[in-house]
């Protein structure tokens, strides 16, 4: 077992995707360090030496996987006419996240083990909160991809309750057609009648990019 390691980006992607292997099948257990050292034949020294505490080597891939999602996320929405509309954003984040194996076991795990990953010093905010979500709905009333009379509050609360259905019945072999009907109900409910939505677009843009770069340690959480 190799006991020194270089860490070019070829063998930290070969470190990360076992420990998304690892996750898949354990959450985080104990031995989560071991059991990659273990499968990648690096000895636990060597990736204690990028990752000294118990936690620093799952949320490195956490962050590893968000920031794929979140440039998925954007993606989608840059090619999609309607694409800064409220509807159509969930439309892809709810596709991206529950049909992403990492984030939709993270979402499962044990919410003192999620807990523990979101306060690290080094995570990324993998859960959006209430008042993350609330800002982003007032930033797109005010860009006039929501109705002016809609209340974020209530745009907020229904996107969280949505969000927890998708997450306690997944996974879904339609994922697709249910997330369609469930954003098509909220693009009724929410979205106004704008035909340009690049101003959305780069509201969403710049919510995404606050997350994805976001460290915050635990007094801030």
């Amino acid at each position: 077992m190799a006991t020194t390691l270089e860490f070019d980006q070829a063998k930290l992607d070969e470190v990360l995707t076992t420990a998304e292997n690892v996750f898949l099948e354990n959450g985080i257990p104990e031995d989560f360090t071991p059991q990659v050292s273990d499968r990648t034949g690096i000895a636990q020294e060597s990736l204690s030496s990028l990752y000294p505490e118990p936690l620093d080597l799952p949320v490195a891939m956490l962050n590893r996987e968000f920031t794929r999602m979140y440039q998925g996320i954007l993606a989608n929405i840059e090619r999609d006419p309607r694409g800064g509309l409220l509807s159509r954003m969930y439309t892809y984040v709810f596709t991206e996240v529950y049909e992403r194996p990492v984030a939709r076991t993270l979402y499962m795990i044990d919410r003192t083990a999620l807990h523990d990953l979101m306060v690290h010093q080094h995570a990324k905010n993998y859960v959006p909160s209430g008042d993350i979500q609330i800002e982003l709905v007032e930033t797109l009333r005010s860009a006039g991809m929501v109705r002016p009379e809609i209340e974020p509050e209530l745009v907020s609360s229904a996107i969280t309750v949505i969000s927890g259905g998708l997450a306690l019945t997944a996974p879904h072999e339609n994922l697709g057609e249910i997330v369609d009907s469930l954003m098509g109900m909220v693009g009724s409910a929410f979205d106004s009648d704008a035909e340009d939505t690049t101003p959305g677009k780069k509201a969403f843009f710049a919510w995404a990019t606050s997350l994805d770069t976001a460290v915050r340690g635990p007094s801030q959480f």
